[in-house]
């Protein structure tokens, strides 16, 4: 028992003794953390709102300090910051410390950021771009969790891992680019990146972890390097638009639900001349029978568990005959008569397409009782063929409006007039086909600003939980239901 009060006692002098070697101050509304003995100063958390920057160095009683951190939950949960300014000085952001800035748009992060810590910039809703320097090895787990409006994302080389979670949820990213630097991905990794429509995973990564890329809807081509020996529990469930999938040679194993829900699974590639492990329900029953195995030992696999529950399964043929690693040829879309046409040159081909229709609407007064109305078809297709990978994808939009402004489906509108696009999913608002660096306002319906943002490759978004939009670019007011 003394020697338990002792160890106490240590431990609370040892606290005691860090806390006295520094103070807490607020410098010009920012509350900092003094180290008297290194002259650092930790930028702590606070009610922060607006544009904040943070100074490289402040001075308390005439000793100056130089700020080198922001600590754990430093910004957490304020909901109207817009903008931080990060000081060259600092090398860590602590954990939570962006968590759910709801207004926060884009950050640039300074080369001297060596750390990013755990849910750093997770639920940050409204987050579209951000830049990570090549001072970072790492991301964390949950590091960008619930960041819905992010839509592409550049790696640096310098990072080799990406933690549990990391991507979890971002509905918007529809882009990302794993460095051959990055040697593990953690569990969930990419789960529900549900506009994630193809990937290339390095050669320097040996497994695809638990649920890495489930709920991955709109995924329809990923590529598995060699490297590759076991794929998780769930790693491609509900991979609802993956039409094939090449498992390399490597692969040993395949684990519970790892293609469980790909509803839409037709070609599967297995190069493994020893049927690897197959977990319970790896694959669909109704996959199993509709879909087509190539193996390069039929008789091994039609007498392995699970693989032989295969209906069709076929040898992988040698030489020129081996189709089932080339892609369809990417399809052509026409329109006649009030109809669309799909054409392919792969024998055989079949088509899958999205084909979106926004009305597009005015929603402020017109005093003189004129009002134009548009309307837009996004059209979005690929094809897949037996023996084949599905093409890539090819889109068109088809614009049309009546001289009395009354929509029609009779005729394309071949008058000069600008297009724009907006699509709503999962409470991301999406505004496209605008020039590079156009203002675009979101608003709620009783005139309150949600935010705004300057296009970037002629688009813009954002997160939000109304049920209608107002988008205003320039002069014209766009009435958005938000689905």
């Amino acid at each position: 028992m003394e020697k338990r009060l002792l160890l106490i006692f240590v431990a609370l002098l040892t606290v005691i003794g860090s806390f006295a070697q520094g103070k807490y101050v607020t410098v010009d509304g920012l509350k900092y953390f003094l180290r008297s003995d290194s002259k650092e100063a930790i930028l702590f958390a606070n009610s922060y709102s607006g544009d904040i920057t943070v100074p490289e160095k402040i001075t308390d009683e005439g000793v100056e300090y130089t700020v080198t951190a922001f600590a754990d939950d430093c910004f957490k949960e304020c909901e109207s910051l817009t903008s931080v300014t990060i000081p060259s000085s600092v090398t860590s952001l602590g954990d939570y410390c962006f968590f759910y800035c709801s207004s926060l748009t884009n950050i640039t992060i300074p080369s001297s950021v060596t750390s990013l810590g755990s849910s750093c910039f997770s639920a940050c809703k409204s987050l579209t771009s951000i830049t990570i320097p090549s001072s970072v090895t790492s991301l964390s787990e949950n590091c960008f969790r619930d960041c819905r409006s992010l839509t592409s994302i550049t790696i640096p080389s310098s990072v080799t891992s990406l933690g549990e979670a990391c991507f979890y949820d971002c509905y918007g990213l529809t882009r990302i680019t794993i460095p051959s630097s990055v040697t593990s991905l953690g569990g969930g990794c990419f789960y529900n990146c549900t506009r994630l429509t193809s990937i290339t995973i390095p050669s320097s990564v040996t497994s695809l972890p638990n649920q890495c890329f489930k709920g991955c809807w709109g995924l329809i081509s990923i590529t598995i390097p060699e490297s590759v020996t076991s794929l998780g529990l769930d790693c491609f469930r509900d991979c609802r638009s993956l039409t094939s999938i090449t498992i390399p040679s490597s692969v040993t194993s395949l684990g519970l639900d790892c293609f469980s829900g790909c509803t839409n699974l037709t070609n599967i590639t297995c190069k493994n001349p020893t049927p690897p492990s197959l977990a319970s329900d790896a694959f669909d029953n109704n996959t199993c029978l509709v879909s087509t195995l190539y193996v390069p030992d039929v008789n091994a696999y039609k007498s392995a568990k699970g693989w032989k529950n295969f209906k069709y399964i076929k040898e992988i043929t040698s030489g020129g005959d081996d189709k089932t690693g080339e892609p369809c040829a990417m399809p052509t879309i026409g329109y006649a008569d009030g109809h669309l046409k799909f054409t392919d040159t792969t024998e055989g081909a079949k088509y899958h397409c999205t084909l979106t229709c926004s009305d597009v609407q005015s929603d402020k007064l017109y005093e003189d009782g004129d009002v134009s109305l548009a309307a837009c078809y996004d059209i979005s297709v690929y094809a897949t063929a037996d023996g084949f990978k599905p093409s890539d994808k090819a889109t068109a939009k088809l614009y049309w409006v009546k001289a009395d402004g009354n929509l029609t489906t009779d005729n394309i509108n071949t008058s000069k007039m600008r297009g724009v696009v907006v699509t709503s999913d999962g409470g991301i608002v999406a505004v496209s086909g605008l020039s590079d660096g156009e203002k675009v306002e979101f608003y709620t319906t009783d005139g309150k600003l949600i935010g705004s943002q300057k296009t970037v490759s002629g688009s813009a978004s954002i997160a939000t939980s109304e049920q209608i939009v107002i988008c205003k670019v320039g002069n014209s007011s766009i009435k958005i239901i938000v689905k």
